[in-house]
C-alpha cells in the first residue's frame, strides 16, 4: 500500500483524472489547486519556503495537504482557529488518507486547556461549592466520562458548552498544572496527547499552540511540539495579532483573584497547621481591588504612560507592591510542604516579575492597560514583531516554511503581510479563485449615503438594509465595524422588516449561526467575529451589508503608537498601515457571501469613502472583479433573477 503513495503525485490525485473522486465523486478539478499543490511539493523537496495567496474556491487545504501525505518530511500544519483544527484532522486528513494509501501517522494537538484534567474533577467534585444536586451529578458526570474517553477533548462532552465556566474548574492550565508532581500524570491527557503528536508524521494545531511552544522553549521549560521539516502557516492572515499576543505579558485582577484563592486552599490541603497566609493573601487580594477603584476613574482602555504619575493610582499601586512582596515572604518557608504549595509561590513570583516588567517595559514595547465592571488587565505589548518572529524562523529546525490564506495581500501587493512578519526574501504567490464573480455576485455602492461621521448616516444606512433586505427576501449578513452601530441598526429594522433577527450578543456565535441557518429569511447581524471563518454556502446567505470600511481605531494603545512610529519613521502611517489592514479586513467581509460555483449573492458596501476618496478606488481594485452598480434598481433586477423572486 505505501508503493501506491510513493508513485503518486499530486496531478494523480488533484488533476482532472485524479484518483480523489473516487472519494468524491462530484469533485471538479481546479487548475489553481494542481498548480498550489505543485508548487508546495517542489518548495518542499527543494526546501524552499512561500507566501501563498489562495482566493476562496480554490481548496487550498487539499492542495497543502496532498503533497503533504506525499512527502517523507515530518509536518506541523498550524490553523488559526480551533474550529479549522478539527475539520482538517477530522474531516479532510481521513479523506485524503483514502485516496492516498500510506502509512503517515497523524496526531491533533490543542492547547492545555481543551483537555479535561482528571485531577482537577476529583479535587474540585468533593467541595462544598459543587454539592448542590444538579452540580454534583454534572461533576459525576465528568468524572464519569474522563474514565472513558480516549482523547479527554472537552468538545466530546455535549453537557457542558465549551465555554461554560465550570470548565476552569474541569481543566488546568499553565498556572495551576503540577506537571510530573501530579498524582493523575499517568492518566494526563494533556501528556497523551503530546507524546502522540512526537510521534506522528503530521501534527494538526492551532497559531496559540505553536507561539506557547516558543515561549516555553525561551523560558526553558522544554517544548509542546516535536522538531519538524515543514510548518504550514493556515490562516496566516491571523499570525501578526497573535504573534503580538504572545510576545507580550499581561497581568489581570482575576489572575491575582485565583491565585489568592488558591493560596487558601494550599495552606488548608498541605499545611493546616500553619494558618499564616490568611491575613497577608486578604491583603494582596484587598489591595488588587484598591487598585481597581483607582484605576476606574481613568478611561477604560489608555496607554499606561498617560496615567502612571496619577497620586491615588501611584499610592495604590506600592499598596499592590507591598502585598505581594508580605505575601511572598510568609509562602516561601511553606515551599516544601507540598507541591501545590511550590506552584503557587512560582506563580506569585512570576506575577511579580509580570508586573515589574509593566512598570518599565523596553524601547519597542507599549505599557498599556484595559478595564470594564469585572476587573482590569496590565499589558505589556511588542511595537513590531517582525525581528523576534523571522528570528525564531531562522532558529528553528524547519526546512520549508508556508504562510497561506485568501486575504495576505493589499493592492496586489504582499509588503504590508511580509514586512509586518519579517518575511523578506520569501518567495511570494498568488492563486485567483475559480468562481465566476461578473455572474455570481454584483457590487452594490450606493451614492445616496452621506460620510458615515455624518449625524444621518445611521437612519439612511438603516433604510438601505431594509431595501436590500427585502430584494433578497432575507438571508442576509450585516457587518458592522462597532457595536454601537450593531444595536441601532437592530432596533431600526426591528420595527420596519418581518424577517427574524439574529443578533450579536443575544446568544454565542456558533448558535447565533445555527439558529440562522435553520432559519427561513433570517437576517444576522454581527461584529468582527463574523467578518471571517463563516462558510455559507447557497441560498442561506444571498446578501452581504458592510455599514464602514474597517479601518482599526487609531485610539487603541498599541495601534496608535505603531502608526507614530511609523510616521517618525519617515513613512505614511495611513497608506502604509491603516488602507493595507482595512484592505485585508474588508477582503475577508466580503468573502463570506460567494463560498461555492453555484452561489449567487449581492455585496452592499454603503461607505461613502470608497466613491469620494482617492484611496476607494485602489481599495476597490482588491476585491474580486463583481459587477457594480451604484443604481438599487439593478440590484433588484440581479436579486429577481438570482433567486428566482
Amino acid at each position: 500500500m505505501a508503493e501506491l503513495a510513493n508513485e503518486l503525485d499530486v496531478d494523480a490525485v488533484l488533476g482532472v483524472e485524479g484518483i480523489i473522486r473516487d472519494q468524491i465523486p462530484d469533485f471538479c478539478s481546479r487548475e489553481s489547486q494542481v498548480e498550489m499543490a505543485r508548487l508546495i511539493a517542489d518548495s518542499i523537496e527543494n526546501q524552499q519556503s512561500q507566501i501563498i495567496e489562495a482566493s476562496t474556491g480554490i481548496g487550498k487545504s487539499f492542495a497543502y495537504m496532498v503533497p503533504v501525505f506525499l512527502c517523507d518530511k515530518k509536518v506541523v500544519i498550524s490553523t488559526g482557529t480551533k474550529n479549522l483544527q478539527d475539520q482538517l484532522y477530522f474531516k479532510d486528513i481521513p479523506l485524503i488518507r483514502k485516496t492516498i494509501v500510506n502509512a503517515r501517522k497523524t496526531a491533533l494537538l490543542k492547547g492545555r486547556s481543551n483537555y479535561c484534567c482528571p485531577h482537577r474533577i476529583n479535587h474540585f467534585k468533593h467541595q462544598k461549592q459543587f454539592q448542590k444536586p444538579d452540580m454534583a451529578s454534572l461533576f459525576e458526570a465528568l468524572s464519569m466520562w474522563s474514565l472513558e474517553t480516549i482523547s479527554g477533548d472537552i468538545g466530546e462532552f455535549s453537557a457542558l458548552a465549551e465555554n461554560d465556566r465550570l470548565w476552569f474548574y474541569a481543566t488546568s492550565n499553565a498556572d495551576n498544572c503540577l506537571g510530573g508532581d501530579c498524582p493523575e500524570f499517568n492518566n494526563c491527557f494533556v501528556t497523551k496527547a503530546r507524546k502522540k503528536a512526537m510521534d506522528a508524521d503530521i501534527v494538526v494545531i492551532n497559531h496559540h499552540l505553536y507561539f506557547s511552544d516558543l515561549n516555553l522553549k525561551q523560558d526553558g521549560f522544554g517544548e509542546i511540539l516535536p522538531d519538524a521539516d515543514v510548518l504550514i502557516f493556515d490562516e496566516a492572515h491571523q499570525l501578526p495579532d497573535v504573534a503580538s499576543n504572545f510576545y507580550g505579558e499581561q497581568l489581570s485582577q482575576r489572575q491575582v483573584e485565583l491565585l489568592c484563592r488558591d493560596i487558601i486552599e494550599a495552606e488548608l490541603a498541605e499545611a493546616a497547621d500553619s494558618k499564616q497566609l490568611q491575613i497577608p493573601t486578604d491583603r494582596l487580594a484587598k489591595s488588587v481591588a484598591d487598585f481597581r477603584l483607582a484605576l476606574g476613574q481613568f478611561s477604560q482602555k489608555s496607554d499606561w504612560s498617560a496615567i502612571q504619575h496619577a497620586p491615588a493610582l501611584k499610592q495604590a499601586l506600592t499598596y499592590v507592591e507591598d502585598s505581594i512582596n508580605c505575601l511572598s515572604e510568609a509562602l516561601e518557608p511553606l515551599v516544601s510542604r507540598g507541591k501545590d504549595l511550590a506552584s503557587c509561590f512560582r506563580r506569585l513570583q512570576s506575577l511579580n516579575q509580570t508586573l515589574q516588567h509593566f512598570l518599565e517595559p523596553e524601547d519597542n514595547q507599549v505599557n498599556w492597560y484595559e478595564q470594564n465592571d469585572r476587573g482590569f488587565r496590565l499589558m505589556l505589548s511588542p511595537l513590531e514583531i517582525s525581528d523576534l518572529f523571522r528570528s525564531q524562523l531562522d532558529q528553528s529546525s524547519f526546512e520549508s516554511v508556508f504562510f497561506t490564506s485568501a486575504t495576505l495581500s493589499s493592492q496586489q501587493s504582499f509588503k504590508y503581510y511580509s514586512d509586518r512578519m519579517g518575511l523578506g526574501g520569501i518567495d511570494e504567490s498568488r492563486f485567483e479563485s475559480p468562481f465566476d464573480y461578473q455572474k455570481q455576485a454584483i457590487l452594490y455602492l450606493p451614492d445616496n449615503l452621506p460620510d458615515p461621521s455624518d449625524n444621518q448616516y445611521a437612519k439612511l444606512f438603516g433604510e438601505c438594509c431594509r431595501e436590500l433586505i427585502t430584494a433578497a427576501d432575507g438571508h442576509c449578513f450585516i457587518l458592522f465595524t462597532s457595536y454601537r452601530m450593531l444595536t441601532w441598526t437592530a432596533q431600526y429594522l426591528t420595527s420596519k422588516i418581518e424577517n427574524p433577527l439574529f443578533i450579536q450578543g443575544e446568544y454565542q456565535r456558533g448558535e447565533l449561526l445555527h439558529q440562522y441557518m435553520e432559519s427561513n429569511r433570517g437576517v444576522l447581524l454581527g461584529t468582527s467575529s463574523f467578518w471571517e471563518g463563516v462558510d455559507v454556502k447557497g441560498d442561506r446567505l444571498r446578501c452581504v451589508i458592510i455599514d464602514k470600511l474597517p479601518f482599526k481605531s487609531p485610539g487603541d494603545p498599541v495601534y496608535k503608537r505603531r502608526l507614530q512610529l511609523v510616521n517618525k519613521q519617515g513613512g505614511n502611517a495611513f497608506m502604509d498601515v491603516q488602507i493595507p489592514e482595512a484592505t485585508i479586513s474588508l477582503r475577508q467581509g466580503v468573502g463570506r457571501l460567494i463560498r461555492d460555483i453555484n452561489d449567487r449573492g449581492i455585496v452592499a458596501l454603503c461607505d461613502n469613502r470608497l466613491n469620494s476618496k482617492s484611496y476607494g478606488k485602489a481599495m476597490l481594485e482588491s476585491l474580486p472583479a463583481m459587477q457594480l452598480t451604484r443604481d438599487i434598481d439593478e440590484v433588484k433586477a440581479f436579486a429577481e433573477k438570482a433567486f428566482s423572486l
